[in-house]
C-alpha cells in the first residue's frame, strides 16, 4: 500500500459516519453490497520522479556503532537513499440517494481540510483523547484557549513531539491537492448506486535507511526540488 493510501484511510477510518453508524472505509475497487462505504484506490497511478542521497532523522537503535547513549539525539541522522514519487489516489464514495451523498461529501471534505490545517485528531501520537508520547492528555483536544488551541491544534509541536500526516507518511504537503468531487454513478442498476469520486494528488518521498550519519556535504547530479 503506498503511502498516500495509507494517509488518506488514516484520515477518514472511522471519522465518517451516517446515522450514528461508522461507514466502512475500504481498500478495494468496488464497495461491498451495503451501502453507504468509502473505498480507496491507487488506479491513477504513481510516476517516479528522482533518486537523491540525503541525511534525514531516523532514530539510531542503541545497538548502532555512532549511537551515543550521553548524546543520542545528535546522532539520530541517518543517511538514505530517498526517491520521491508522484502518486493520485481515486476516493469512492458510495451512495443510495442524494441526501447521503451530500452528507458524506460534506463530512469528506471537512477531514481533508482538517487533516491540512493541523488538526489534532491526525497527530500520529494521538490515541483517544490521550497524547501516545506524553502519556496523558492531549492538550489540543481539552478546552485550550491560544491561539493554536482554539484551531484544534498542538499547543506546542515541539514539546509535544506533534507530528502531522504529512511527516508520518513522508508526504509532500505542498504537493498535496484534493479536487473537488466528480459523479459517476451506477444508472444500470434497478436500484441506482451513486458513486461520487475525490481524485487526491500528491508527492511522497520512499526512503532507504544506508546508514549512520556520515556526511553533511552530500551532492546530487539530481537535487530534488519538491518541498
Amino acid at each position: 500500500m503506498i503511502p498516500p493510501v495509507k494517509a488518506i484511510r488514516r484520515v477518514l477510518f472511522d471519522n465518517v459516519r451516517y446515522n450514528g453508524e461508522i461507514v466502512p472505509v475500504i481498500k478495494r475497487t468496488y464497495p461491498k453490497d451495503e451501502t453507504p462505504c468509502i473505498t480507496v484506490d491507487d488506479s491513477g497511478g504513481s510516476a517516479f520522479m528522482q533518486r537523491h542521497i540525503t541525511n534525514e532523522y531516523y532514530p539510531l537503535d542503541n545497538s548502532h556503532p555512532q549511537f551515543d547513549e550521553e548524546d543520542p539525539f545528535k546522532l539520530q541522522s541517518q543517511q538514505v537513499l530517498r526517491e520521491v514519487h508522484q502518486g493520485t489516489v481515486n476516493v469512492n464514495v458510495w451512495c443510495d440517494d442524494e441526501f447521503m451523498r451530500e452528507d458524506l461529501i460534506t463530512q469528506v471534505e471537512k477531514l481533508f481540510k482538517q487533516a491540512q490545517s493541523d488538526y489534532y485528531l491526525f497527530c500520529d501520537n494521538y490515541r483517544d483523547s490521550e497524547c501516545a508520547y506524553t502519556g496523558g492528555p492531549c492538550m489540543a483536544s481539552v478546552n485550550n484557549t491560544d491561539k493554536r488551541g482554539v484551531k484544534g491544534q498542538c499547543p506546542n509541536p515541539e514539546l509535544y513531539n506533534y507530528k502531522n500526516i504529512f511527516t508520518t507518511y513522508n508526504l509532500i504537503r505542498s504537493s498535496f491537492i484534493v479536487n473537488q468531487p466528480f459523479t459517476l454513478d451506477d444508472l444500470s442498476k434497478t436500484e441506482p448506486v451513486l458513486r461520487s469520486v475525490f481524485r487526491v494528488s500528491t508527492g511522497y518521498y520512499v526512503d532507504h535507511i544506508i546508514g549512520g550519519h556520515i556526511s553533511n556535504n552530500v551532492e546530487s547530479d539530481n537535487p530534488v526540488v519538491l518541498k
